[in-house]
């Protein structure tokens, strides 16, 4: 479940508001249901490569515990980047964590954050911004998960 919460902030940031080494990443799409609402869809599979869980307070799954780990993401099987992502645990009862991810792109990196509730395979997350070719980044991140380590992240780009 916490895989799953915290996915979300891998998933978080992988957006390609530009061209460059990155536009085989960037794809026009029609398929979801955000596509008539942002201007570009990146879409990339990421494949989480490190992870720990930090039991900050009572034992297990507790207020303030964290999942973190960073994640490879490709395209077509090329490396295009990675992220890294923090989910800290703010509800038990909801189980529902406040998860912050970036995405590190050629030209830049990419922001993530909200708060992911439950375990679901698919979930969205805001875009907060970026750097580089990714500055004033904007819109929505869904993630979809094809497996424990693997989600595939579909970026929503406001243009």
């Amino acid at each position: 479940m916490l895989k799953s919460l915290c996915a979300v902030g891998a998933v978080v940031t992988m957006t390609a508001l530009a061209g460059g080494s990155m536009a085989p990443a960037v794809g026009q799409g029609t398929s979801g249901r955000h596509d008539d609402d942002h201007d570009r869809v990146v879409r990339v599979l990421s494949t989480n490569t490190e992870e720990a869980f930090i039991d900050a307070g009572e034992h297990d799954f507790s207020l303030g515990d964290s999942f973190v780990f960073t994640s490879t993401l490709t395209r077509s099987g090329q490396r295009v980047g990675h992220t890294g992502v923090v989910c800290t645990i703010t509800s038990t009862k909801r189980e529902e964590s406040q998860c912050v991810g970036t995405a590190v792109l050629p030209g830049g990196q990419i922001t993530v954050q909200g708060l992911e509730a439950g375990e679901r395979p698919r979930f969205e997350f805001p875009i907060t911004g970026g750097t580089g070719a990714y500055e004033d980044a904007g819109g929505t991140l869904v993630v979809r998960e094809v497996s424990d380590t693997q989600e595939l992240l579909s970026f929503h780009l406001d243009d």
